[in-house]
């Protein structure tokens, strides 16, 4: 394929740092609930919809239905919980989310406390799909906490957990994990029966996923049953260190990209793909350690046991991949039923047919309804705001061609609309491994916009290498 320009590394750098104003300026858009206005303090139940000053979470506490906007702090106190993606919104309707959360200042995670934040349909939000697009316009601290778990969010600061996590059960590599008679889950989390349900045994653990971070990253000294991150775009740095999961795939540190440096230092187990069939990360500035760019792992680990593993990067520094354009084409085929929640947004999910042309990735992906909730072709999961703005995530499977090579392709695009139609957002590549055939190592991402385009098509700036 023909390459059109190296990408430098600062003009990438700068592409990644419109990603955040991007987002929080959609979710601004939404309208905020009225009435409140003052301090509160939830000793257990759930949180009402309306306008706080400041929140502090000194017991087991819920945040299900509409929009609930704190002016500064929300901070949860040692040993509570806060849970803000069990899905009550809109009752007796499907899909179903929890509250839209919009925090102006910053929040706090005090020792074995517990946060849950950002609903999605790698979390509790999967049959049907659905999404909530939370924002922390400040940082979000953890000192000693037993979980913090936050998806499809915008954080504007840092992102920063430091020690806790409840220890690792068995021991680093065991196997264990807090979901048996020998090692039970432990409190608070075990007191959210969303969380610690006996049916499904999920035991407890910390992860990040989907989230726009305008900060830094930062994990050190937590011990825990699992731990992930994935799919992370952060301005800053992103570093994971001295971090112990019992779960021997259970670091999965995979498919990020940041616009500083991705640190991975001296965690038990190392840094590895596990079974999440992530692409490399991808780093503007420096790789090192676990996550250098020299570091080849099996991917999917052999610890998942799902059998044997293609040898892939896990980092892949932003400066080695080469630019191409290309269009998205989107041709509608069938649609979820619109509903409406107790704040107003509007929840749509689209399926549609798509081909991709150009220079860079070329393909096509044929949508199927029956295989719901499992995404084909382009499907669309949408949160439209009361003013007509919206914000979307599309997940695209694609049979795909690039340099000479086939095989199957995931994309993730994440994206706003205005209230007049402009639509555009960033994208990842998110498949590696056995299961994308002769595309096993295809690393990259890329900006859409539809501006100067027919309905339906988004012209793209991609950015990929075979690695």
């Amino acid at each position: 394929m023909k390459t059109i320009a190296r990408v430098a590394l600062g003009a990438t750098a700068a592409l990644i740092g419109l990603m955040v104003p991007t987002v929080v300026t959609a979710s601004a858009a939404s309208a905020a609930p009225t009435g409140g206005g003052g301090s509160y303090t939830c000793t257990g139940g759930n949180i009402a919809p309306g306008t706080y000053r400041s929140i502090i979470v000194t017991g087991i506490c819920y945040m299900p239905a509409g929009t609930i906007v704190v002016r500064h702090d929300l901070s949860v106190a040692p040993g509570a919980l806060l849970d803000a993606v069990t899905p009550g919104d809109p009752p007796g309707k499907h899909p179903v989310v929890p509250a839209t959360v919009r925090i102006g200042g910053n929040v706090f995670v005090g020792k074995d406390g517990v946060l849950v934040l950002g609903c999605s349909p790698n979390i509790s939000c999967s049959n049907p799909p659905g999404i909530s697009f939370d924002r922390v316009s400040g940082n979000i601290t953890a000192l000693g906490a037993l979980a913090v778990v936050i998806h499809s969010a915008t954080i504007g600061g840092s992102v920063t957990m430091l020690g806790g996590g409840g220890g690792a059960a068995g021991g680093a590599n065991s196997g264990g994990c807090f979901n048996t008679a020998k090692y039970p889950i432990p409190a608070p989390w075990s007191k959210d029966a969303a969380l610690a349900n006996p049916k499904t045994g999920t035991p407890q653990y910390t992860d990040y996923e989907d989230n726009f971070i305008g900060g830094n990253l930062t994990v050190a000294g937590v011990q825990t049953c699992w731990m992930g991150s994935l799919r992370e775009f952060v301005r800053g740095s992103i570093t994971f260190a001295k971090d112990v999961t019992s779960d021997p795939d259970g670091m999965e540190i995979g498919n990020n990209l940041t616009g500083g440096n991705l640190n991975c230092l001296a965690n038990n187990p190392a840094v590895q793909f596990g079974d999440s069939a992530a692409a490399p990360n991808l780093v503007a500035g420096s790789g090192s350690g676990e996550c250098g760019f020299n570091v080849v792992l099996p991917n999917p680990a052999p610890e998942a046991h799902q059998g044997p593993g293609v040898p892939e990067h896990i980092s892949v520094s932003l400066g080695s991949l080469n630019t191409y354009s290309g269009t998205h084409t989107a041709t509608f085929i069938a649609a979820l039923p619109a509903v409406t929640t107790e704040s107003g947004y509007t929840i749509t999910g689209v399926l549609n047919d798509f081909t991709l042309t150009g220079t860079g990735l070329t393909g096509s992906g044929s949508a199927n309804p029956k295989l719901l909730p499992a995404p084909s072709g382009d499907a669309v999961l949408s949160t439209v705001y009361p003013g007509g703005s919206a914000s979307f995530i599309a997940y695209d499977t694609c049979k795909c061609a690039f340099s000479g090579q086939t095989g199957t392709v995931l994309i993730r695009f994440y994206g706003t609309t205005s209230a007049h139609g402009f639509t555009r957002g960033i994208f990842l590549v998110t498949s590696g491994g056995a299961a994308s055939g002769h595309l096993a190592t295809l690393a990259g991402w890329g900006t859409f916009s539809n501006a100067g385009q027919p309905t339906g098509t988004w012209r793209l700036v991609e950015h990929l290498r075979i690695t």
